[in-house]
């Protein structure tokens, strides 16, 4: 039996209908499947803990899982590659860090993404203050005699750090700009060996993530000198920080935040973004990052903080002549 013209509008309405009925639904439903954030490290660091530890309370919130995958590799490049090559869903996700702001001048005109437009931020999630620590056979007590020690002995003071460009090492950058002393940098590949060497003398400074140095200063093996954020931290509330000794534009310490692809739509970025402040305001999550700042920053507010980090981090590395085969 053939249809009339009317009919055949009116089924053709219809389906259309029910299409965008559908699409809606999906678009409303968000996420119908599991999300994936992936880790630009290996496993067991403290990225991929963060990570896994956000991603486990998302997923008891959306009832979808939040997978972690681990994507190593050029100091974080691969992983930024695979983000934004990704479909922009709202499914596909990555934890990025310092190195994602210092990569724009350490790698200029050799990568393949644009550190701004190819992007969508979702939220800063925490950040990890780092606190200059010494091998206790350094006769510094504190900050002042650290750098009366590195102006009384130009060069020797050696500061070790995970590799040129790193946290570690930018610190280090950073306060002797602003100090006006000469220390030794360092560079080891990766932060593995790092520890051992300061324990056993080897090096005599770090500018160490708290979570990798709270035993050793609790034991006595190493001495804290200073803190490099602008207050001081809860973790060591005696620790002064560098800004208030005498350095107040001294500020520099790790962060972590979610990264979409460019063009997600904003209903997911909004719903992403609420789910992961949700994360960082439970108890459990509190409780189990005692050794991070926690923020959850709106995705606009992580654009902005992006920006200032890649403007801090390059006159730095200029400055240093920090290069990343180094």
């Amino acid at each position: 039996m053939k249809l009339t013209s009317l009919a055949s509008a009116a089924l053709a309405v219809a389906i259309l209908g029910a299409g965008l009925c559908s699409a809606a639904h999906a678009q409303g439903a968000y996420p119908v499947r599991p999300v994936k954030i992936m880790v630009p490290f290996t496993p067991g660091g403290g990225t991929d803990i963060l990570t896994r530890i956000v991603a486990g309370k998302m997923s008891e919130s959306m009832a979808q899982q939040v997978l972690v995958e681990n994507r190593p590799g050029a100091n974080t490049i691969v992983a930024t590659e695979a983000l934004v090559r990704s479909a922009p869903d709202g499914y596909t996700l990555l934890m990025q860090t310092n190195n994602f702001a210092s990569n724009v001048t350490l790698y200029a005109g050799k990568l393949n993404f644009d550190s701004i437009k190819d992007i969508a931020p979702v939220s800063l999630v925490a950040g990890n203050p780092h606190v200059l620590v010494v091998n206790p056979a350094v006769p510094a007590k504190n900050l002042q005699e650290f750098i009366a020690l590195a102006k009384a002995k130009p060069g020797s003071i050696t500061f070790a750090s995970a590799g040129s460009g790193t946290v570690n090492h930018l610190s280090g950058e950073l306060l002797k700009e602003l100090a006006g002393i000469d220390l030794l940098h360092v560079p080891y590949k990766g932060s593995g060996s790092v520890m051992p060497d300061l324990l056993g003398g080897q090096v005599n400074s770090l500018f160490a993530a708290m979570p990798t140095v709270t035993g050793y200063l609790k034991e006595g093996k190493l001495r804290a000198i200073a803190v490099t954020t602008p207050k001081r931290f809860r973790g060591l509330p005696d620790v002064p920080t560098i800004a208030e000794l005498g350095y107040p534009g001294y500020d520099f310490s790790s962060w972590f935040g979610i990264l979409a692809p460019a063009g997600t739509p904003k209903p997911a970025i909004d719903r992403l973004h609420a789910e992961v402040v949700k994360a960082l305001k439970d108890p459990t999550v509190i409780d189990r990052l005692k050794d991070y700042e926690i923020f959850g920053s709106s995705p606009d507010e992580f654009a902005a903080f992006i920006r200032v980090e890649i403007d801090k981090t390059a006159k730095i590395i200029r400055a240093s002549g920090a290069k990343i085969d180094s």
